[in-house]
């Protein structure tokens, strides 16, 4: 599944303004779909966090066409 570059946000909620660059951080990962970068309060010596482009407010709230990001392997 291709999600769409333009993909939607809310104005209110801190990834999506990480994902708009509104809020700095040190992208270790990027793809089409996701970026990772390292938590601000780690709970382990390497802790990234890896997050949809596309705003999702919830697993509950995830759309069928959503699967292919929510289940997207990691390396």
């Amino acid at each position: 599944m291709k999600i769409p570059l333009s993909t939607p946000t809310s104005s209110d909620c801190l990834f999506c303004k990480i994902v708009d660059g509104t809020i700095p951080a040190s992208r270790v990962y990027e793809d089409e779909l996701s970026i990772g970068f390292p938590d601000i309060n780690p709970q382990a010596p390497t802790h990234i966090l890896i997050i949809p482009k596309r705003h999702i407010g919830s697993v509950a709230r995830a759309l069928t066409e959503d699967t292919a990001l929510m289940g997207q392997p990691r390396r």
